[in-house]
């Protein structure tokens, strides 16, 4: 005997009736695929268009000058030659590339579709804490992180051994929860991978083996303890046979370690900043679920400890350096690279805003930690822990700490802060609907903010070095030799004859300043050239000066 169900528990779509559970599971599915082609979109397709119409594609960004340079050789010849700007392990970036590393075009492609690898490694992992639709949200928040965009147009390591991490976390994971050693396996070795792109990639298999040793100790099974030794055995091996091997090729790039005199002052002030640019990208998630008039007298007082750290930080370093810099700058990404400091892309209003933004979601972010970090998964958990040690490690040792390396912790943040449950009112409000777009109005806002700011830092980078680029290139058409032109980092690099020595120094032997391209102008002096070009591509005005000297 059948019976039909009560209107209450229907859900009709155009002629078809589901239960209302299958209607509100099809709108999460349907939610969900529009929020990861949205990240697909801004995070690594728009960035792709605005760098393949500036000629972005075709030349080096950053840091990468040294990176391209070496991969194009390995490419050209089989053969590895560094250049002394090249201290992460760097080589499995570019041998996974064979011969196709000689093309810069090729290069940047390879990262894109590295990023496009991170995103979905991002949803797997982050997809079992908070269900399917808001991992697509956790993967576009990700996506929009500001220099992303840049990150995967160019040959930068950051976005390659994300992918690496992210990876091997989703894919260790699963081996836990399943028992497979194939997956096990599988997850060590794309670590291994991540490790010979970055050494900090070593976290991710780390985190996967700390979780499994545990595992095992609580089964007390043989196969388990075998299991864990032989990845860890193996895994080690590995790591220490590439690193004798990289080092056999000399010329390397060590770090300078210095202890700063003041290790408390020096180590606080690098959480805080880390803590407010993990504040600032996880907004939207924060505004989602924080609920304070909910919340219990600990995650109050977490929130007003939050405040106080806050209104300190803007009092000691201002709005200005309130972050750490490098690609979140009022005056654009790694301007450092040219010379001169640009004009600010952001006018003070809006950097004001993006500062009260990171301010007051550091405030509710430290509300949401207290409620629910003792629920976050156990190996996102011990990767977070390894990554903020390890970041404090690298400013107590004298290293430079960049706003980019923080992006490898926000999965997690994500993870945790979006298993956050809103839960119902004690009052049900009179219209619902209103209620629920009011309660999200905050939480869009934001994420559109965020997109925003991350396309204009993407478009102001590409900018940029593309007008250094061009207007050196134009000088080079004249009859000027490339290395008689100082037009920054990337050029000097790209074009001198054995690279930086000695190593870190910013020193090409061979190369000479005749023509210096320049975004400051020199008073009293006459430039040779002024070279105009628009900061955000569509928007804006402004001027590179080019200033010449006679070389014997």
């Amino acid at each position: 005997m059948s019976r039909t169900p009560s209107p209450d528990v229907m859900a009709t779509t155009g002629s078809d009736s589901l239960p209302a559970g299958e209607g509100a599971a099809s709108r999460r599915s349907r939610l969900a695929w529009v929020l990861l082609a949205a990240a697909g979109l801004l995070g690594v397709l728009v960035p792709l268009t605005l760098s393949a119409a500036t000629g972005g594609l075709s030349i080096p960004h950053n840091d990468a000058w040294s990176y391209s340079r070496i991969a194009q050789t390995f490419g050209s010849t089989g053969g590895i030659e560094l250049l002394g700007w090249n201290r992460s392990a760097l080589f499995g970036l570019f041998i996974v590339l064979g011969p196709l590393a000689r093309w810069l075009v090729a290069q940047h492609l390879f990262v894109a579709v590295l990023g496009v690898v991170a995103l979905a490694a991002v949803y797997d992992l982050v997809a079992p804490s908070v269900g399917r639709a808001r991992a697509a949200l956790a993967v576009l928040i990700v996506a929009i992180w500001p220099g992303f965009g840049l990150l995967t147009t160019s040959f930068m390591l950051d976005v390659p051994a994300m992918a690496a991490i992210m990876v091997c976390l989703a894919v260790g994971r699963r081996a836990l929860r399943s028992g497979s050693l194939v997956l096990l396996a599988v997850s060590m070795a794309v670590g291994f991978w991540g490790f010979t792109i970055r050494e900090q990639a070593l976290a991710a298999p780390a985190a996967v083996l700390a979780v499994a040793t545990v595992t095992a100790w609580r089964s007390r099974r043989r196969r388990d303890w075998i299991a864990v030794a032989g990845a860890g055995a193996i895994l080690l091996t590995a790591v220490v046979g590439f690193e004798l091997w990289r080092q056999s090729f000399g010329a390397g790039d060590p770090p300078v370690l210095a202890v700063p005199e003041s290790l408390a002052k020096v180590g606080g002030r690098i959480l805080v900043q880390g803590y407010f640019v993990l504040a600032l990208g996880a907004a939207p998630a924060v505004l989602l679920v924080a609920r304070p008039w909910r919340w219990g007298r600990g995650a109050l007082l977490a929130s007003a400890a939050a405040a106080g750290v806050a209104l300190w930080t803007v009092y000691r370093y201002g709005t200005k350096n309130f972050f750490v810099g490098n690609y979140l700058d009022p005056a654009g990404p790694y301007w450092a690279a040219g010379h001169g400091r640009p004009a600010a892309i952001f006018p003070s209003v809006l950097w004001w805003l993006i500062v009260a933004l990171a301010c007051g979601s550091g405030v509710l972010l430290a509300g949401v930690l207290t409620r629910q970090l003792r629920r976050v998964d156990p190996v996102l958990g011990t990767f977070g822990a390894l990554m903020v040690l390890g970041n404090l490690a690298t400013a107590l040792t004298g290293q430079n700490l960049f706003d980019r390396y923080w992006l490898l912790l926000l999965p997690t943040l994500l993870a945790i802060v979006l298993s956050e449950r809103t839960g119902l009112p004690p009052t049900p409000p009179r219209h619902p609907t209103l209620a629920r777009v009011a309660e999200r109005l905050p939480a869009a806002a934001a994420l559109a903010g965020l997109a925003v700011v991350s396309l204009m830092i993407t478009a102001a980078g590409l900018a940029y070095d593309s007008a250094r680029w061009n207007a050196a290139e134009h000088l080079v058409a004249t009859g000027v030799p490339a290395v008689d032109v100082d037009a920054g980092l990337e050029w000097n690099g790209y074009h001198s004859a054995v690279g930086m020595s000695p190593p870190g120094s910013w020193i090409f032997p061979g190369n000479r300043s005749c023509y210096l391209v320049s975004v400051a102008e020199r008073p009293g002096e006459d430039a040779a050239m002024v070279w105009t070009y628009r900061p955000l591509l569509v928007a804006g005005n402004a001027r590179l000066w080019v200033y010449g000297d006679d070389c014997p």
